[in-house]
């Protein structure tokens, strides 16, 4: 089947879907849902200040509670699949890319902490679903006030702290019949009085298991996973002071479906551990409205195991890449928000990072001659340790330009070195190098609240993605192919530009951006047979609409978050596609209402979930046949239940039409399916 043609297979189901959705609904009473975003939300991230989304001019996307507890949370991708412009890929261990950026090109923030990664892949989201208190998306680039890995956007994840009162037990369980797996967590968390202030605490423990997902062409083997993680939060409050430390240890372990015979990837350890100091004090004069300040240090440790075995009679190869990394980062941020009049706000900060990568890795190639005599297996073992070390100070200012109209401007300044400081292949040393690099981004942004309802936002903003270690210094290996690393690599670089407007009139909610992205120096990999090396070879430019929207017509709400973009990506040897590994459409239209019955409250939502066609070609025009991904779209079915003050029953079904298909970098998908999540608190 061409691309065109499961172009237009996604467009017939998209349409019949919600057909289906509507037609189904209708008759069933309702009250007015909760809403599928926040526009009334404060929040910091994309402009550094405290403010609600309507006033932000960043495409921002919040996930609060709210919106949460609807989802039977698999993982915390789940909670990402309404946002437009998000894209949740799967290679065992899933990540995130927003706007046809990948993993690697999106910066992942913890409470307000970057977590770092230095693989080629990106950081994935290693959270317990149950700890989370709300999610922040930024689409675009940010990196005035992120840094760097910041050109496709932002993820802040904002843990819970204790709850108002002196104890609470909250015990989350639930069942995934896709995989036959389960989830499980339990949090005790409460305030209590601590001498002249309040100490607030939470403690939770979780863990998941998940086995090889079916399909309806059978089972994808294997492609099982599990996780476990423990976090606990303490903090201190005494008049306008906080005073906090929080730590958490995640543990991964995955199978890798790679949908190719004899190759095998294994992810067996994933581990993260994280403790953070922070102190925040607002209200401190009548300049000083806030000073915040954290430090924090982490650890992750990674093990890589693939084989590929390959030939024909009588010779047979196979290969085994195996690599134990160590990652050490110590972080210091600090910010001060400063109000010099009634119509003008100032903050500035500073990030400094200092990554550390420790990695052994082991080649071994063995060859079977079913004729003659088999050489002895060969071994290649390399060492290698390099480091890392950014400094950043940043301003951004906004002012009142009239009662109704606030500008907001901003800058980065950014210092970084990378230097290899150990290397060896088979004891023998390698030559050393090293990296640097610094310049300033800015950014820009204009917001008319020309009513309570409404407000329309301009938006300049400017990000990069620093090289990470991997691709300047180490060598990697994976199946027969040898990548190395290349010390003279510049920062991907990106601008974008957006028009915005966002309406909140009671009945109906609309989120709209219309965006165009410029991104220079891409990094990518020149193979050259078996070979390859990473080089800034490739640009990119980047337009779409995205829309989140839902509108009250009494009995039910219907809804859409939709992105419509294209992205076209131009190699070093001028071959321009638009085969870049973006849909040209994505995204969920869904009903959803309130049910009340039998002593019971609760919200059902009716919604189809899909993506048009998508691929990736090369330089040479080659179509990458593993990632290709075929129009889909899924009907779906989600209800929940508030049984008592402190039990609700959460259910899923998934794909209820039992259609087998496969997006763009990602797995074959489960067919039918349902997951049941409990949740309880004492």
């Amino acid at each position: 089947m061409s691309m065109m043609n499961k172009t237009d297979v996604f467009m017939w189901r998209l349409t019949s879907a919600a057909a289906l959705c509507a037609a189904g609904v209708l008759s069933v009473g309702a009250a007015w849902a909760e809403e599928v975003f926040e526009l009334d939300a404060i929040t910091v991230t994309g402009t550094g200040f405290a403010v609600q989304v309507m006033d932000n001019p960043a495409s921002l996307t919040v996930q609060g509670e709210t919106q949460m507890k609807r989802i039977a949370p698999k993982s915390v991708a789940s909670f990402l699949n309404e946002v437009p412009g998000v894209q949740v890929s799967e290679e065992g261990i899933e990540r995130v890319s927003i706007r046809g950026e990948t993993a690697a090109r999106v910066a992942v923030l913890i409470n307000g902490q970057k977590l770092t990664d230095h693989s080629n892949y990106g950081q994935p989201i290693m959270v317990d679903p149950s700890t989370i208190e709300r999610i922040e998306v930024v689409r675009g680039p940010s990196s005035v006030i992120t840094g760097s890995s910041a050109i496709g956007g932002v993820i802040n994840i904002i843990l819970k702290k204790g709850t108002p009162v002196p104890f609470e037990m909250t015990t989350t369980a639930g069942y995934f019949s896709a995989t036959k797996g389960w989830r499980a967590s339990n949090t005790i968390s409460g305030t209590v009085a601590a001498g002249a202030g309040e100490l607030d605490y939470r403690l939770s423990f979780g863990a998941s298991k998940q086995g090889d997902r079916e399909t309806p062409n059978g089972t994808l083997d294997p492609s099982s996973s599990e996780d476990q993680s423990l976090s606990a939060h303490m903090g201190w409050t005494k008049d306008n002071h906080y005073f906090a430390i929080d730590a958490m240890a995640f543990d991964l372990g995955a199978e890798v479906f790679t949908e190719q015979n004899g190759f095998t990837i294994d992810l067996p350890k994933r581990n993260l551990r994280k403790v953070a100091l922070s102190y925040e004090a607002t209200n401190l004069s009548p300049v000083v409205d806030k000073v915040a300040l954290n430090a924090f240090y982490q650890t992750v440790d990674r093990v890589f195991d693939s084989d590929i075995s390959q030939g024909r009679f009588p010779v047979f190869v196979d290969i085994n890449a195996y690599s134990e990394d160590a990652q050490k980062t110590t972080g210091l941020n600090g910010r001060v928000e400063l109000s010099f009049g009634p119509t003008s706000r100032t903050v500035f900060g500073f990030e400094y990072v200092d990554d550390a990568v420790v990695t052994d890795k082991t080649t071994t190639t063995r060859i079977t001659n079913m004729v003659v005599p088999s050489p002895p297996a060969s071994q290649r073992v390399g060492h290698d340790e390099a480091g890392i070390k950014t400094l950043a100070l940043y301003g951004q200012h906004e002012m009142d330009l009239s009662s109704a109209v606030t500008a907001t401007v901003g800058a980065r300044w950014f210092n970084v070195s990378a230097s290899l400081d150990a290397s060896s292949t088979d004891g023998v040393n390698n030559p050393l190098s090293s990296n640097s690099d610094s310049g300033i981004l800015g950014a820009a942004g204009l917001v008319w609240r020309s009513s309570d309802a409404l407000s329309l936002r301009a938006n300049l903003s400017q990000g990069y993605t620093y090289p990470t270690l991997s691709q300047l210094f180490l060598t990697t290996v994976g199946g027969s192919n040898t990548t190395y690393g290349n010390p003279d690599l510049k920062p991907e670089t990106a601008t974008t530009l957006e028009l915005g407007a966002r309406y909140d009139g009671g009945a109906g909610q609309l989120d709209a951006t219309l965006f165009y992205t410029k991104s220079d120096d891409y990094i990518a990999k020149v193979i050259t047979g078996r070979t390859a090396v990473w080089e800034n070879v490739d640009e990119a430019r980047a337009y779409g609409l995205e829309l989140q929207g839902e509108y009250n017509l009494g009995a039910v709400t219907p809804y859409a978050s939709l992105a419509l973009m294209r992205r076209e990506i131009t190699y070093a040897n001028g071959f321009s596609t638009y085969d870049s590994g973006t849909p040209r459409v994505s995204g969920r239209l869904g009903v959803k209402g309130d049910w009340d019955a039998w002593n019971m409250a609760g919200d059902w939502d009716v919604f189809m979930r899909g993506a048009s066609g998508a691929g990736m070609r090369d330089q040479d025009g080659v179509m990458d046949g593993p990632s290709l991904g075929g129009g889909y779209a899924t009907l779906n079915l989600a209800v929940s239940a508030q049984v008592s003050d402190s039990f609700r029953v959460s259910a899923e079904v998934g794909n209820l039409f039992d259609c087998a298909y496969e997006g763009y970098d990602q797995n074959p998908g489960a067919g039918r399916n349902i997951a049941v999540f409990a949740t309880k608190t004492w």
